[in-house]
């Protein structure tokens, strides 16, 4: 592909048509040179519509041929007065960019003529909400006449996202934004910024207003951009994520409106992790006077930017590092001894909340869960059971609590055991006091996050591995009335934002009302702030303490003293989708943890006669409807427990799996094969379908495949 063999091409030779034989008694709706003039100026755009596929190499757009296919035997001029002017050189053929558009959208010379010049014209015209509608004999450009600049804004590697037009009309200057994928004179979603090829490889950046004065800082050798729109841009529309991280330096044009978007902007750049600092204009220097006036009077520009301020004021307030609270670090050796104002109730130095579910142990019963997935191996064998499930997640746990200090958490973690490595407890008292996440917006009176939260969620996305975040209890972080939907909703739209952005999941700890609950039905209505709350999040689970006599019951079936407030109950409330329904039986131990005590209460209840008819006619049953069980695996009955009846759920792998072998031993069971199986292994009674070999098997039940 030689320079010459560009040079050489001019107007398209056979067999595409030339534009200047076409019949004079051909009526057109538009003017050919126009509609080619119209092409030029926004080539970038009209090729990357033609060419998904192609890309820019240099001073040439590259592509395999006029079908698009990824290569680069097709170039295309870009500049110059060749400009539009292609060649392939795999067929020779040639022509400008009239001819291009011919041979791309299949119009045959010269009987469609006027079809193609209608194609170009009604491409060019497409009406938004930007333009006018274009008269009968005119377009929307026409009425603002030739564009005087026009600037391409491009992604960070090279590719053409949007071209900004300008037009200097008797009324002013006028913009037009040209949305490249979108094939439309609108601005793209979201607005990417000016000059992104030149800001990834450098750590300042000069924020200005328009692409003008852009252009006038490169070619001093100052990396610059600017939104588009420039003063006038959306912020909440805009992509500012390349300059997090940067030093940015805003430079404002000299006039109400500049000093305006300033005030509104830094905020915005502080709240992404950009290190801002803003120009001081010399008070000598006319109304509007900007970056592009300042380089062209010969200004000291290097010098102005070495004198912008540093901004502080607006720096979001990060009260805490949670990398410094690596809790094998922080919490080792001996706890500090306790102070108490009452033993064991109010500890000295410390706030305290008397609620009426209080004390339940959430807290420490969440500060093990985080504990567990920290030190989980992701090993099914080794998976502990927690909040009435098996665990099945592991990586980064973090564990944030608004009212126990680091005696306490330190305290907490030595009864637990050996610390692991991914954990990080953060006693917010110990690191300067819990400050609000969530509270109202002074401007709208409506909620908003606080910079506290911009601070966290900025902390939590950058650590990777990041597995579960757990915030206890919700209320000293939010200053919002939780009673009121608005906020509720509000509060678990930022949760879940942050769980999708993390792949972790969120859990936050609230309060119940000060009313009674013993039921599960009691437990749901008694959430503060419940209307919101349990509809804003996808999974609620609640504890809560029985009456007294089901406690004392469940103490004697153990064998275990009875105590007030020993025996809690909790399970899954409110779910979006499948989830286990039982009720967990915890018992609080010396140490002051809930335990898991539902299989051992559901031993104490049944015995083994009681429960292997019951095994063998479950057994049956899923056979007779097609969907039988094996002994262990992957639809085995421990594996599908939760489809047994209820006295089943709590029992342990190892004794429901020798329940299945007394009643194979004794010939209750058989295993049978499967038609198409070498393997015998699905359980069956005896004269059961399966065992006769007359089964129909429900194909993929339980999302598993057929036998």
């Amino acid at each position: 592909m030689t320079t010459a063999a560009i040079d050489a091409v001019c107007i398209p030779p056979h067999p595409f048509f030339d534009f200047n034989d076409a019949p004079d008694h051909i009526e057109r709706r538009h003017n050919k040179d126009d509609l080619r003039n119209r092409l030029l100026d926004q080539l970038e755009a009209v090729l990357s519509y033609l060419f998904p596929r192609g890309k820019r190499q240099g001073t040439r757009f590259v592509v395999g041929n006029v079908q698009g296919d990824a290569g680069d035997s097709l170039v295309i001029e870009l500049e110059g007065p060749k400009r539009g002017v292609w060649i392939d050189f795999a067929t020779h053929e040639s022509g400008d960019v009239l001819a291009l558009w011919a041979a791309v959208r299949g119009f045959a010379l010269p009987r469609d003529f006027g079809q193609l010049l209608d194609d170009v014209g009604d491409w060019l015209v497409a009406p938004t909400s930007f333009l006018p509608a274009p008269a009968k004999s005119s377009t929307a450009h026409d009425t603002l006449g030739p564009h005087t600049a026009k600037w391409d804004y491009r992604s960070a590697n090279g590719e053409l996202l949007a071209c900004v037009y300008r037009y200097d009309t008797p009324d002013g200057k006028q913009y037009r934004p040209w949305d490249v994928r979108g094939r439309a004179m609108r601005m793209p979603e979201p607005r990417p910024l000016y000059n992104l090829p030149a800001l990834h490889p450098t750590d300042t950046v000069v924020l200005v207003e328009g692409e003008k004065c852009v252009d006038a800082l490169m070619q001093v050798g100052i990396v610059a951009t600017t939104a588009m729109g420039g003063a006038a841009t959306a912020l909440e529309k805009t992509d500012w994520s390349p300059l997090a991280g940067k030093t940015v330096i805003v430079w404002p044009d000299n006039d109400e409106a500049g000093a305006r978007y300033a005030k509104a902007v830094i905020p915005k750049l502080l709240s992404i992790g950009a290190k801002v600092e803003r120009i001081s204009v010399p008070d000598d220097k006319p109304p509007k006077w900007d970056a592009a006036d300042a380089v062209a009077e010969g200004v000291d520009v290097h010098a102005l930017l070495a004198g912008a301020m540093p901004i502080t004021s607006a720096q979001p307030h990060q009260p805490f590092e949670i990398t410094q609270w690596r809790a094998r670090e922080r919490f080792t050796g001996e706890p500090q001894p306790r102070r108490w104002l009452v033993e064991g109730v109010f500890p000295l130095a410390q706030a305290a909340l008397v609620a009426a579910a209080g004390g339940v142990g959430k807290s420490f019963l969440l500060l093990a869960l985080a504990r567990e997935v920290a030190a989980f191996d992701g090993a099914w064998s080794n998976a502990p059971t927690l909040f009435g499930g098996v665990l099945a997640g592991q990586g980064v746990a973090i564990y944030v609590t608004a009212e126990d200090d680091g005696i306490e958490v330190h305290n907490r973690l030595n009864a637990l055991g050996p610390i692991p490595d991914r954990l990080y407890v953060l006693p917010l008292p110990d690191a300067g006091g819990a400050v609000p996440l969530f509270a109202p917006d002074p401007a709208t009176r409506g909620p908003s996050t606080t910079p506290a939260w911009l601070a966290l969620e900025q902390q939590l996305t950058a650590l990777p591995g990041l597995r579960l975040i757990i915030l206890d209890p919700l209320q000293p972080l939010c200053a919002l009335d939780l009673n009121v939907p608005e906020n509720a909703q509000f509060v678990c739209s930022r949760l879940a934002a942050l769980a999708a952005a993390t792949s972790a999941s969120v859990i936050v700890s609230h309060h119940f009302a000060k009313r009674e609950a013993s039921t599960p039905e009691q437990a749901r209505e008694a959430i503060r702030g419940t209307g919101g709350l349990v509809d804003g999040v996808r999974s609620v689970y609640a504890l809560w303490n029985p009456k007294e006599d089901q406690a004392r019951a469940i103490c004697k079936a153990l064998g275990e003293p009875f105590e007030r407030g020993r025996v809690v109950m909790g399970g899954v409330v409110k779910a979006n989708g499948a989830a286990c329904l039982r009720v967990t039986t915890f018992l609080r131990d010396s140490r002051g943890l809930l335990v898991d005590r539902s299989e051992a209460l559901a031993r104490a209840n049944r015995t083994d006669v009681d429960l292997l008819p019951e095994l063998k006619a479950a057994i049956a049953r899923a056979a007779a409807e097609g969907k039988p069980y094996t002994k262990t695996g992957g639809n085995g009955v421990y594996e599908r427990r939760h489809e047994l009846p209820e006295a089943f759920h709590a029992i342990g792998k190892h004794r429901l799996t020798d329940w299945v072998g007394t009643l194979l031993d004794r010939g209750e069971l058989v295993m049978a094969m499967a038609e198409g199986s070498k393997l015998v292994k699905w359980l069956d009674v005896p004269d059961g379908p399966v065992a006769r070999g007359e089964a129909v098997f429900v194909i993929g039940h339980l999302g598993r495949s057929a036998p």
